[in-house]
């Protein structure tokens, strides 16, 4: 058998992802700036269109929960491609509607599709791909997250000033016109198709893909009725509602320390762009340790951030930067790659949930600092609560939540389907 050697099809695949993961984040780090640009030209309310960002959270969850279950059956690069379309159509929306009613539509939508294409499709062909490497390719392509979150209002401020309020958003929809151009050209969801086995690259015409599994037992019942799928997706969602929360209410608390709002916004900005190495560094850990082990550094992380931090000192702050983009890299990370540890090729059904499940403890995030805020006036509580929060979910995560649950339930399976058949053999023999 003639060997084919490099990645050149599964580095397309990583570009890919990067930019998925950039659209992704896209829509709600853009609105950062356009609720006050489009509330003074349309005349709406910023805070109410600050507000719809909210709403686009709820769609996160409905997106990647529908696009989990049908990743589990159809191929996740169609999906990706209709995905796109909607995308494209919606953002054009919001820059030439002047009706409110449409424009939240627009956004709502924008922002769930995004989301799916980004964190719940591009992982079920990346498990395709890179199984046992995983943790270093997540850890490349979630770099897309923070870049975006870092950038965004710079792009979008750019394109509204050059070409009006479509312009502000033209320069994303570029964006996903390339990846959609990546994928459509030169990217196959399987690597068979293509002469490639995951992972090394060597060409395999006499060797059978294997491709998701569609007679699992992990059926959307099945999944809801295991304890350890809740206590998983509980465990990691406490880090996404960390680091989503703490993100939104990060540049308040730099100014109540006593920095100048343009000294906090360069800190928001160094904070975003910290959390790409810290994406990269998490999969690099993963990839020594695996995830299940990687996963726990995250939690430490955030305590640190959250004593750094409440010293109040700048070189305490900027220690808290480096650790809140550890816990940012990490929290997109670890969902995938402990999903293919345990779930195999059954990753599309076991992600299509508790991914959405992850994604509705982290929506609690902006909430969660705010109310303590609320409460006393001040940042410092919700920051101590904060690394009480990363404290509870390590010991969730390293008492609760059990490895090898997955081969556990199937192995119980088997067992339980071939003493059922045996006594169906022994009923039809009496009879």
């Amino acid at each position: 058998m003639k060997e084919k050697k490099g990645f050149g099809k599964g580095w397309l695949l990583i570009i890919y992802g990067f930019l998925a993961y950039f659209t992704a984040t896209a829509v709600g780090s853009a609105m950062n700036a356009a609720a006050g640009t489009l509330a003074e030209l349309r005349g709406w309310e910023a805070a109410l269109l600050t507000s719809f960002i909210s709403l686009g959270s709820l769609a996160n969850i409905v997106a990647c929960f529908v696009l989990g279950k049908l990743a589990a059956k159809r191929s996740a690069k169609t999906l990706s491609v209709i995905c796109f379309i909607i995308y494209g159509l919606v953002m054009v929306g919001l820059g030439v509607t002047t009706n409110l009613a449409v424009f939240a539509v627009c956004l709502i939508l924008a922002n769930g599709i995004s989301c799916g294409i980004g964190y719940q499709l591009g992982p079920v062909m990346f498990s395709k791909w890179f199984p046992k490497r995983k943790g270093i390719v997540m850890g490349i392509v979630t770099m897309g997250i923070p870049l975006c979150a870092g950038v965004a209002t710079m792009i979008y401020q750019k394109g509204y000033s050059a070409m009006g309020s479509l312009g502000g958003f033209l320069p994303f929809i570029g964006i996903a016109a390339v990846a959609l151009v990546i994928l459509l050209l030169f990217i196959k969801e399987n690597p068979a198709d293509c002469g490639y086995i995951p992972d090394n690259g060597v060409a395999v015409e006499d060797k059978e893909e294997t491709g998701v599994n569609t007679e699992s037992i992990w059926t959307t019942s099945k999944l809801l009725k295991t304890p350890q799928v809740w206590i998983h997706s509980i465990a990691l969602g406490l880090q996404l509602l960390f680091a989503s929360g703490l993100m939104v209410q990060l540049f308040p608390r730099l100014l109540e320390i006593g920095f100048t709002p343009d000294t906090a916004g360069l800190m928001m900005l160094a904070s975003g762009l910290l959390a790409l190495p810290g994406s990269y560094i998490c999969g690099v850990i993963d990839s020594k340790i695996g995830a299940r082990k990687a996963a726990c550094t995250s939690y430490v992380f955030g305590m640190i951030a959250m004593a750094a931090n409440l010293t109040g000192t700048t070189a305490g702050v900027w220690i808290s930067l480096v650790c809140i983009g550890m816990v940012v890299g990490g929290a997109a990370n670890w969902p995938a790659s402990l999903c293919v540890e345990e779930f195999g090729d059954s990753f599309a059904n076991g992600y299509g949930i508790i991914q959405p499940m992850i994604q509705c403890v982290g929506a609690v995030g902006p909430a969660f600092f705010a109310l303590f805020y609320g409460l006393t006036g001040s940042y410092r509580i919700p920051y101590v609560c904060g690394g009480i929060l990363m404290l509870v979910g390590l010991l969730i995560y390293l008492f609760a939540c059990k490895p090898g649950f997955v081969k556990a339930e199937e192995a119980k399976y088997e067992t339980e389907g071939i003493t059922s058949a045996a006594k169906k053999k022994v009923k039809t023999e009496i009879a």
